[in-house]
């Protein structure tokens, strides 16, 4: 039991219990809860740092696997992107070295690392898991490969051969050109009967350039051609490997006989010479004295749908342009 305060009162001449003030009860009633508010954050401050619940565990495990494991996801993807980029500039230097045209470039995939770091723990482990099994799998058959590609080697016969195939289109693709008129049975435009077609017709503006399909040498070059019958102006190249390229109607010639060409060189430009109702370039593939329908051999730089459609358009029956 707490003691009593007294005073003197000098009236009564006694000593008398003191009264407690109004406003020192309020104060003491601040304090005290003041002081139980401070002793109970104290505790669940406390609390938390030695006794954690199960969504703390489970958030402090993934703050851990993310510190752990986010180093080593960086330094495999690094290395994925590193292995990816050269067998890429390989397989173009490869294809360019045979083709000797560039190859186009494709759109790469957006990288998930994103998403991996913004994953939870079992996630984030899991897609680490899948992404070593794909680096694994990816460095064995880069390995494969490059194993298989070093066990070929190239001869220079063969290279030449390669290159000899007439295997492009005689004009540079775009929208201004088109595949008008295929080989085969057609109808002549002079006489409307039907007639063996021996090449194929493209159209395009006067004056466009004319590209030799292969590599090869010069062996007819006709410019200045007055005849309203036959080829006009034309250029025939021979080829190492037994076939010959015919380019008809020009309008000028800009090769000579005796010169060697290149694929994708420039030999002359479209007109309408000789026999033709419009400016086309007439082209034919030769092969043992015998021509042959050109379309199977554009192949380079076209993808199989383009390819598809421009037999379509060679198999129709339709008049021709010489």
């Amino acid at each position: 039991m707490g003691l009593s305060k007294y005073y003197y009162n000098p009236e009564t001449c006694r000593y008398e219990p003191k009264r407690t003030a109004y406003g020192s009860l309020i104060g003491y009633t601040i304090l005290f809860g003041a002081s139980t508010f401070v002793i109970f954050a104290g505790i669940l401050f406390l609390h938390s740092k030695l006794f954690l619940t199960e969504r703390a565990k489970q958030l402090k495990k993934e703050i851990h696997a993310l510190e752990k494991y986010h180093a080593s996801l960086g330094t495999e993807l690094e290395s994925l992107e590193s292995q990816i980029s050269d067998l890429e500039k390989k397989d173009a230097a490869l294809y360019e070295k045979l083709f000797e045209s560039p190859l186009e470039k494709q759109v790469k995939a957006v990288s998930p690392r994103a998403d991996l770091l913004l994953a939870d723990a079992s996630t984030f482990q899991e897609e680490l898991g899948n992404l070593a099994s794909k680096a694994s799998l990816i460095k064995r058959t880069a390995e494969s490969h490059n194993a298989e590609i070093a066990s070929y080697a190239i001869r220079e016969h063969d290279k030449v051969f390669l290159l000899s195939v007439p295997s492009i289109q005689p004009l540079k693709i775009s929208e201004d050109t088109k595949l008008v008129s295929g080989f085969g049975m057609r109808i002549n435009p002079f006489h409307k009967g039907n007639y063996q077609h021996p090449g194929v017709d493209f159209t395009a503006a006067r004056g466009t350039e004319v590209l030799a399909t292969a590599n090869g040498r010069v062996i007819r070059a006709v410019s200045g051609s007055s005849l309203q019958a036959g080829y006009g102006n034309y250029v025939d190249i021979e080829h190492s490997n037994g076939l010959t390229t015919r380019y008809a109607h020009l309008d000028n010639v800009t090769v000579r006989v005796g010169q060697s060409v290149k694929k994708g060189f420039a030999i002359g430009t479209v007109g309408m010479s000789g026999g033709s109702v419009a400016p086309h370039v007439h082209y034919e593939i030769i092969r043992n004295d015998k021509q042959v329908d050109p379309l199977p051999y554009m192949l380079e730089g076209l993808t199989s749908d383009q390819h598809t459609e421009l037999q379509k358009l060679g198999a129709k029956m339709n008049q021709s342009l010489d």
